[in-house]
């Protein structure tokens, strides 16, 4: 008999700065009488950062941005009778807003405490461990989300120019699903290469959040083509401070546009992103997706 599949879940760190004091809010549940962070199972084929922001708001009635990863957990559980593997995906999250929490049978309590105090009240080392690894993070100086476009009609299927070759129906449902990603991550500004695939990658959550869509020709393939070094000084006009910017490219381009950025260089799958935390400290965090 094959092994239970794995739980996968996410959750959060969530913090404020209260008077020169990092406090985090902790959730206290009736089922197992502890303490622990906000977290939960992601449902059928939810990404894993929007489960990660709505276990936070469905627990806590805060609502939150995600910030940098803080690291995952991994221990045994019981499933349908035999141990199966739970896997907890944890990242900082940081409130925008205060909601009216209401207890329930799964959580019954909430509390904002001192980061000493709530180590001390945790019930699980494992989550004092992802507590500790907020508390020694440096604060965030800027982020980028990098993007592949999504699925687009295929050249061979296209008469028109290419820079106007549309996204299929399926890149248009990956876009419309993106656009609930960029926000749980807070983008606020949105630059992409002038390509129809690209602009309607990003479009969904521009026209959301009613933001103007900054086009980039030097980052399509046409523009990279023509001129592979207009990309130099992109590094300074893509990182902005205090800033959550998206940038969405093509397959050819992106490689070079990560060294450019200062990016590990990787392969990107259509509807694919990239998002990295610049901290104060110097130091670059970055995690890949796949298509939300």
């Amino acid at each position: 008999m094959s092994n239970p599949a794995t739980v996968i879940a996410a959750g959060g760190v969530v913090w404020r700065e209260r008077r020169g004091t990092r406090e985090v809010l902790l959730v206290h549940r009736p089922r197992y009488d502890d303490w622990s962070l906000p977290k939960g199972k992601l449902t059928q084929h939810e990404h894993v950062l929007l489960a990660a922001r709505r276990e936070i708001e469905e627990e806590t009635g805060v609502q939150v941005l995600l910030g940098p990863p803080l690291g995952v957990q991994r221990y045994p559980i019981r499933k349908n009778g035999s141990e199966a593997e739970k896997l907890v995906h944890y990242w900082s999250a940081v409130p925008t807003a205060d909601g009216a929490f209401q207890p329930s049978d799964e959580v019954d309590q909430i509390e904002w405490l001192p980061v000493k105090d709530a180590r001390a009240r945790l019930s699980y080392p494992r989550d004092v461990d992802i507590v500790d690894t907020l508390d020694g993070m440096a604060p965030v100086e800027s982020t980028l989300v990098l993007v592949r476009h999504a699925e687009a009609v295929k050249r061979k299927d296209w008469d028109g120019k290419d820079t106007l070759r549309p996204l299929t129906s399926t890149g248009t449902a990956v876009a419309t699903r993106l656009s609930d990603v960029l926000a749980a991550l807070g983008a606020d500004r949105l630059m992409s290469s002038d390509a129809e695939r690209c602009t309607s990658t990003l479009l969904p959550y521009a026209s959301a959040i009613e933001r103007h869509m900054h086009l980039w020709p030097e980052i399509s393939e046409r523009g990279y083509d023509a001129d592979p070094h207009a990309l130099r000084g992109l590094r300074e006009r893509a990182w902005k401070a205090g800033r959550v910017t998206a940038v969405c490219s093509h397959r050819p381009v992106l490689p070079a546009l990560q060294r450019e950025l200062g990016l590990k260089v990787g392969k990107f799958a259509p509807g694919a992103f990239l998002v990295a935390h610049r901290l104060t400290d110097g130091r670059l965090l970055h995690e890949r997706f796949r298509a939300p």
